[in-house]
């Protein structure tokens, strides 16, 4: 979804910003769906617990006592309300991860949840899309912003060009990059290191620590590509 923005002044002139949310659907139907889907989760348990409590050699028996006590019909209404519960509580986390991208000709905004990281217009030198993220770079072709999008890449790519910026088709350094093996001699023994750490948490989808030595690597001047669990790399200029 494209709508206007706030006004920014632009050599004495004003001129609207353009903001990308994603889409309604999106949007709104998390608050719909997850807590449905909550629901269903709970009536299921009460369905189940009183069974499988029963079975002597069922795991977490203690639980599924819990979730089968109480006398219907409220012990069931109790669980369908804990499920719905739980499932909104989802919906709220799913909210605070969606992007919204402000593109003006001052600058630009990455939204998420209630953090916001500004990028100037003049350190922006190609923006492009990658594998559902949303990517921009400076004039050294290192990385302003890597973030997950899930936004509408046509509507992306009309705003940053109604607004000067250089979109991208793909990434002008896509023929630099090399696949990184263990102890590569172009690197230096701490950017090594970090690659093979990150190898690791890649290994068990620890994509928490992943990012984190993604953006140690990029204070080092590397710039990753992830492919088929296997990382590639280039040095800035």
């Amino acid at each position: 979804m494209r709508t206007p923005g706030p006004f920014s002044r632009d050599n004495g002139a004003m001129t609207t910003a353009t903001t990308i949310h994603p889409p309604a659907l999106v949007r709104r139907g998390s608050w719909i769906y997850c807590p449905l889907l909550g629901a269903a989760a709970g009536f299921l348990l009460r369905v189940v617990a009183a069974w499988v409590a029963g079975l002597p050699w069922a795991p977490f028996q203690g639980v599924f006592a819990l979730a089968a006590s109480g006398a219907d019909p409220w012990g069931m209404l109790v669980a369908i309300a804990l499920g719905a519960l739980i499932g909104l509580g989802f919906a709220g986390l799913l909210a605070q991860e969606r992007l919204t991208v402000t593109v003006g000709p001052e600058q630009v905004v990455l939204a998420t949840g209630r953090n916001a990281h500004e990028i100037p217009a003049g350190e922006v030198d190609a923006v492009f899309t990658e594998r559902g993220h949303l990517v921009l770079l400076d004039g050294s072709g290192a990385e302003l912003a890597r973030r997950k999008s899930g936004l509408d890449r046509l509507a992306l790519r009309d705003a940053f060009r109604e607004h000067g910026y250089a979109w991208r088709e793909s990434d002008p350094y896509a023929g630099r990059y090399e696949l990184w093996t263990e102890e590569t001699p172009k690197l230096s023994l701490r950017a090594n290191t970090l690659m093979a750490e990150r190898d690791r948490a890649l290994r068990r989808r620890d994509h928490k620590e992943a990012a984190l030595l993604r953006t140690q690597l990029a204070e080092l001047g590397i710039v990753l590509r992830d492919g088929h669990k296997k990382q590639h790399w280039r040095k800035v200029d």
